[in-house]
């Protein structure tokens, strides 16, 4: 269905050029949940933007295609056929709702008025909560508010920007159960942007796994969170609560992302990492196969 291909992004700032994506690639597929993970900066939420056609005006992309099911389309969103295929969930669900018009109105604007009472019950809420106003609402409650208007339009592929981030964690699994459930019955692809690896392995068929504007490893759930290649994945997985046997087994990822609008070594995590080699400093790693299903990007990979 989506194909990114070498996507590089730059950004023009007064600090200097930011060389936010480099050469990232991603495959999705119909009905396919792809999990997007990585620290909070790594460049996340620009790819879900470039995606969705949504890239700010000081964004410029350098290098790469984005392919609707292999026809490339533009950056801007006005300027693509497929804008009504791809929908977007935003980090904030209350802030992106508007506070002066109901949510019936705001669904209407989206959908008709006919629509909003079963868009309503699609994300299992009251059809009645179409004449509150959003500060009236839960955050849980706006979330799905918000997936009610991605979903107004019909997508194919739902982009879902950090959509559970400040959930408590009962409202978090409704609302993945709900993501999951449409994706099942629609056929609908889904694209899950966090930096929560629990949550994406808990939820997702396949995980990209993000550093610093780089994609570093793709591979499906169950391989990825027991055989990890990249060094950077093994230490987001030891990071990680969920899999570790007790709070003693838990690690801290050493340093910090690289200024991306600073000198960049080939390999983004060259600084961080302990496998470090002078061959890494020579060019960029290759995203390489090593089974039709795992890519991982390194020279010296875990295996």
């Amino acid at each position: 269905m989506l194909a990114v291909d070498g996507l590089t992004v730059h950004f023009e700032t007064r600090r200097g050029v930011v060389r936010a994506l480099d050469r990232v690639s991603l495959r999705i597929a119909p009905g396919e949940i792809v999990g997007l993970v990585g620290e909070s900066g790594s460049g996340k939420s620009v790819l879900s933007y470039a995606i969705s056609g949504l890239l700010d005006a000081a964004a410029r992309i350098v290098a790469g295609d984005i392919l609707w099911y292999g026809t490339p389309i533009g950056p801007g969103r006005e300027q693509r056929t497929t804008r009504a295929a791809v929908a977007q969930i935003f980090q904030n669900p209350r802030a992106s709702l508007n506070p002066i018009r109901t949510i019936g109105q705001q669904l209407a604007d989206v959908a008709g008025k006919r629509r909003v009472a079963d868009l309503l019950r699609s994300v299992r809420l009251d059809p009645e909560k179409a004449r509150n106003y959003s500060f009236e609402l839960s955050g849980g409650q706006c979330q799905r508010v918000g997936i009610a208007l991605a979903l107004g339009c019909e997508p194919e592929l739902l982009v879902a920007d950090e959509s559970t981030t400040g959930l408590d964690v009962t409202t978090e699994a409704a609302v993945m159960e709900l993501i999951g459930d449409l994706s099942a019955r629609r056929g609908m692809a889904t694209l899950l942007v966090t930096h929560n690896l629990a949550l994406a392995a808990a939820h997702c068929h396949r995980i990209l796994v993000m550093h610093a504007g780089q994609i570093v490893e793709s591979a499906p759930v169950a391989m990825l969170t027991t055989a990890a290649l990249h060094p950077y994945t093994a230490q987001l997985i030891a990071a990680t609560p969920q899999h570790c046997a007790s709070a003693d087994d838990l690690q801290v990822i050493p340093g910090q992302l690289p200024d991306l609008a600073g000198p960049l070594t080939p390999c983004r995590f060259a600084t961080r990492c302990q496998r470090h080699a002078p061959e890494c400093d020579e060019a960029p790693p290759p995203l390489v196969a090593i089974t039709p299903d795992h890519l991982v990007a390194c020279r010296h990979p875990l295996c």
